[in-house]
Order: structure tokens, then sequence, then C-alpha cells
């Protein structure tokens, strides 16, 4: 395995497991009333938010350093994409 799919592979958890925790945020958001645990899961949301356009931009930069059309980088920036659209429509849901 070379360096650049091992950061990919790493990557890819990464974006696996801030997936599942988005949609842990929306859960807990939902059902509790406590203020500052809904502002705290809110501030959650948006450094998740962050984060996840970090991997993206590294996803696609190691997406255009390789020539092959199917592989790791690929993959990873697919999944980041899914996972960005994904919370960008749940992302009304805090607003309701």
């Amino acid at each position: 395995m070379y360096k650049s799919e091992s950061i990919i592979n790493n990557l890819l958890i990464e974006v696996d497991s801030l997936s599942y925790r988005i949609t842990n945020i929306h859960q807990a958001y939902f059902n509790t009333s406590h203020v500052g645990l809904r502002d705290r899961l809110f501030y959650e949301n948006k450094n998740i938010s962050q984060r996840l356009n970090e991997i993206f931009s590294i996803a696609k930069v190691l997406k255009n350093r390789n020539n092959e059309n199917i592989s790791f980088s690929s993959l990873l920036v697919e999944k980041c994409k899914r996972t960005i659209d994904q919370k960008r429509i749940e992302k009304n849901l805090f607003f309701l």
C-alpha cells in the first residue's frame, strides 16, 4: 500500500465517522429541549461541516494527482460529495 493510499483510507474512515456523527447530532437535536445542548450540537455540526470541506479539498487534490479513473481518491471524492450533499439537505432541519 502506498503512502497516499494509506492517507486516503484514513480519510475515508474519518468521513464515515463524521457522517454517522451528523446523523446522531440531528437525532439528538430534535430529542432535546435543553437550549445549551442544542447550541453545542449546532456548533459541533458547524465544525464537522468545516472538516468535511477540508477533506473534500484534500481529496480533489489527491484525485487530480492520479491519472486513473477508478481509484481510492475518486471514491473519497464521491463519498465526500454525497456526505456534504446529505448534510445540505438536512441543514434545514435545524431551522424548523
